[in-house]
């Protein structure tokens, strides 16, 4: 009796789900996830034989399954409450932290390596900013069983190699200093915040403008990679501030042939959608131009970076008539051939220790 009452309603469920399956709207894309749902497989011979067909079906069934968010959730939480926190690359912290296990460095050398080649060949005066992870800073915010952050070590092996070059910027003495007292690092998203942008452009220009010379505004509902990576759904919302100060604008964003200009740094409409980071500068393009007709010396920076240079780049246009943004993932021209064109007056380069380590596009340089 009691198998044939498992059957029972393991025939109900199955049955519910397929009707539901063609009933309930689907959707392009899922919020939680960042990503775009797989679109319904078209069929064709070649796609039969070659196992493709298979492929897409799985995905699109897989993405559109109903009530796919909560499972995934239900799951993650199961994971988290059997002892396994971090199972999904993200760690589940204290006060509603969300942090990235630790990074894996299969590029790190050889990227400073390029790095260094490419500084020692410029002959322009540059500077360097490899940003900790919020899991090497935030340590106090870690479960009790974590797996060991390398950042100091391998940021301190980086300068000792990139400190012939350019002036290194270590931030872990100021962010160590104030981690107890001010939020560096968002809950759910791997990036800095806002004041740690700041700070981190003070430790670059330390001549530089007070908190005070600024007008924060404060956004909430903020949530970001690592909540969407996590599946963790129930957890808290961040605040996202933008800081801004009068000045006379442009902003000019290439993608190849495609332009696009900006009276403003802070492209608000991102402001609408959970991911509210694309806030600063449109988020990740090839090529951006800031130029600042309000400021005094005629100063041209290049900044190679990667998504950190984002909402670091408004701080640096206050005081500079040209920034130049580069990121390397999307670029085609080489920076080499850049600087060529352009008279810069200083080159900053400012990575996440996890872009720094893993990506492979740093010998775009030359």
């Amino acid at each position: 009796m009691r198998d044939k009452m498992i059957t029972a309603l393991f025939t109900v469920f199955i049955s519910v789900i397929f009707v539901l399956f063609f009933v309930l709207p689907k959707h392009d894309f899922s919020v939680n996830e960042k990503r775009s749902l797989a679109e319904p497989p078209e069929f064709g011979a070649a796609d039969i034989f070659n196992g493709s067909y298979e492929k897409k079906t799985e995905d699109y069934l897989t993405d559109h399954f109903p009530f796919r968010s909560g499972f995934v959730a239900a799951n993650s939480y199961f994971q988290l409450a059997s002892g396994r926190n971090g199972v999904s690359g993200v760690y589940k912290g204290r006060n509603g932290y969300l942090i990235n296990t630790p990074v894996k460095t299969p590029n790190f050398d050889k990227n400073i390596a390029l790095i260094s080649r490419f500084l020692r060949k410029s002959h322009i005066p540059a500077a360097v900013i490899i940003v900790p992870t919020a899991g090497s800073v935030m340590d106090d915010m870690l479960p009790k069983n974590h797996a060991p952050y390398p950042d100091r070590a391998l940021i301190a092996d980086a300068y000792s190699i990139l400190g012939g070059d350019a002036r290194t910027i270590d931030l872990f003495g100021v962010f160590d200093k104030l981690k107890k007292s001010e939020q560096l690092y968002y809950k759910t998203d791997h990036h800095w915040t806002s004041l740690g942008a700041y700070e981190a452009y003070k430790e670059l220009d330390p001549n530089t403008e007070e908190k005070s010379d600024f007008t924060i505004e404060s956004y909430g509902g903020f949530r970001g990679t690592t909540y969407s990576k996590s599946a963790l759904w129930l957890e808290g919302c961040d605040n996202i501030d933008l800081w801004t100060y009068p000045a006379d604008i442009t902003v000019t964003i290439s993608d190849g042939a495609d332009k696009k200009t900006s009276a403003d740094m802070f492209f608000r409409e991102h402001l609408k959608e959970a991911d509210k980071y694309p806030v600063f500068l449109n988020g990740n393009h090839a090529y951006t131009r800031i130029e600042n007709k309000s400021a005094g010396g005629g100063r041209r920076l290049l900044m190679i970076k990667d998504s950190y240079g984002n909402s670091l780049a408004p701080f640096l246009a206050r005081s500079r008539n040209i920034v130049d943004m580069v990121d390397l993932r999307y670029f085609t021209d080489t920076v080499t051939s850049l600087c060529e064109r352009e008279n810069y007056d200083e080159i900053l380069f400012v990575y996440g220790l996890s872009t720094a380590a893993e990506t492979t596009d740093i010998n775009m340089l030359e």
